[in-house]
Order: C-alpha cells, then sequence, then structure tokens
C-alpha cells in the first residue's frame, strides 16, 4: 500500500503542470516574501505603509487592491498550494521526484515544518480572496489564549516556540554554511551567477530564519510567562524589534535580507532539484 501510495505521489510530481506548479509556488513566496521585505523597509525608514501590515496577510491584501492583483493572487494561491503539498510530500517520503529533500530526521522536520507554512500562506490568501481576511495582528495571541487554556496547552505552546526556535537554527546553518546549495543544480549555473546565488542564499535564508527565530521567541515566552498576548505572527515579531532602541537598524536589515530571499527564491524556483 506504502509502495503503491509512493509510485502515484511520484508519478504525480513528475507531471509537467505539477513541476510548473511547485517552480511557480517559489515565485509565490518570492512575492510574498518581497512585500513584506517592503513593508518592513518602510516601518524601519519611518514611512507610511497605507494601512498595511508587514506580515504575510497584509502582503497579499496589498497585492488584491485591483483586480489584475486579484488574479494574480489566485496563481499565488495555486503556487502555495503545490508548494506547500511538494514539502509535505518530501517530508513523509524522504525523497522527491529529482532526488529533492533527505531521509534524515532534520530533513523531513524541516520539509514538514515548511510544508504547514505555507498551506497556512495558502489558507490566507484563500481569506483575502473571498474578501474574509482582516488584520492577522491579534491572531497568534488569540489561538494562544485558546491553546493555554487547553489542559496541557502550556506545554503544547512551549513546544511549539521550541519547534520555531529549533527550525530557525537549522535554517541558519543552511544559510551561513551554504547547504542549502546542496539542493540545487547549480552544475548548469554559470560561475558569476552561481557566486550571486550563494551571496544571495547565505544573507536571505539567514534572513529568514532570525524572523522565524523571534516569532519562536516570542511565543516560547508566551508559554512560559503564560501570557497570551506575548505570541506574535511575522507582522508582530517585526514590530516589536521596530520598538526596540536600535529596533528601525536591525529592522531594516532584516528587510534587506528578505529582500534579497525574495531574489534568491526566483532563481531557486529556477534551479531547485525537485
Amino acid at each position: 500500500m506504502e509502495r503503491t501510495a509512493r509510485a502515484e505521489t511520484e508519478a504525480a510530481e513528475r507531471s509537467r503542470p505539477f513541476r510548473w506548479l511547485i517552480r511557480a509556488g517559489f515565485v509565490a513566496r518570492a512575492i510574498t516574501y518581497g512585500v513584506i521585505g517592503a513593508l518592513a523597509l518602510a516601518l524601519a525608514a519611518g514611512a507610511g505603509t497605507g494601512g498595511a501590515t508587514a506580515n504575510q496577510q497584509g502582503a497579499l491584501e496589498l497585492i488584491a487592491s485591483n483586480w489584475l492583483g486579484r488574479l494574480a493572487l489566485v496563481l499565488i494561491a495555486a503556487g502555495l498550494l503545490a508548494y506547500a503539498l511538494w514539502k509535505l510530500t518530501q517530508a513523509i517520503f524522504g525523497r522527491g521526484p529529482e532526488g529533492g529533500g533527505g531521509p534524515g530526521m532534520w530533513d523531513r522536520v524541516a520539509n514538514a515544518s515548511g510544508g504547514v507554512a505555507y498551506l497556512v500562506f495558502f489558507a490566507v490568501a484563500v481569506r483575502v480572496l473571498v474578501g474574509s481576511g482582516s488584520s492577522s495582528s491579534g491572531k497568534p495571541e488569540h489561538a494562544a489564549a485558546g491553546v493555554l487554556s487547553w489542559p496541557g496547552g502550556q506545554l503544547i505552546v512551549g513546544a511549539t516556540g521550541a519547534i520555531l526556535l529549533a527550525v530557525s537554527l537549522y535554517q541558519l546553518y543552511e544559510g551561513l554554511s551554504g547547504r542549502f546549495a546542496q539542493e540545487t543544480k547549480t552544475g548548469q549555473m554559470g560561475r558569476e551567477e552561481r557566486r550571486v546565488f550563494m551571496i544571495c542564499g547565505r544573507v536571505g535564508v539567514s534572513a529568514r530564519a532570525l524572523v522565524f527565530a523571534l516569532i519562536g521567541y516570542f511565543v516560547l515566552r508566551a508559554a512560559i510567562e503564560f501570557d497570551p498576548s506575548k505570541a506574535v505572527g511575522v507582522d508582530g515579531a517585526l514590530a516589536r524589534v521596530h520598538q526596540e532602541p536600535a529596533g528601525p537598524w536591525l529592522l531594516g536589515f532584516v528587510a534587506v535580507g528578505l529582500l534579497v530571499f525574495a531574489a534568491f527564491s526566483i532563481v531557486e524556483g529556477r534551479y531547485r532539484r525537485l
């Protein structure tokens, strides 16, 4: 049964339409993080953002502000869903149809975490499309409040924060070590293209890891202090960084890193081993 399911899954992944959707998912990821980075950079510079928040929902709402943007958001949502399903199948089976992923525990955990994260991004995109989205700034603390009220809820929230911190450390290791290149067909790149790709990858992946580390830290604080208001999403983490004494400078650094990650995602979508 397992072999049959795996064969059917790999057959679907090998189909040209699905491969194109996965690679479109990298572009969708680039657009999402690019807009988040741009909003964060505007916040760091003290500029207004027209009511948009520096999170994935604020970014997608900004894209969907006109009919052309809504059409683009439909394509983005499809790409995010395909990307999420691909990450989850790698977590389950260990390897993709082109040898991407890995059978190790950390590889599986990282792929599973990525799959769940991009399923959330997909859900946010759908909410924006159907017009039921609203500012997500309070959602993490509302979720944390609900979970903290469960039996063992403090442990669940704490474990979630710890997992986010562990994943962010793994991402930071991948970024600084250049390990992310193992998943990419760098042999098909020219020398200069490969050099730029590696620089963008080190900077961008490390910046994304820092954002997830901040979210994990605040979620863990919510569990330790039994205070749901400490839990934040992407926007809350960036806003709290901005409130620190050197916050605008640090936020600007993170924003530039996210913009670099967006550029890296586009190139990765072209050469990533699925």
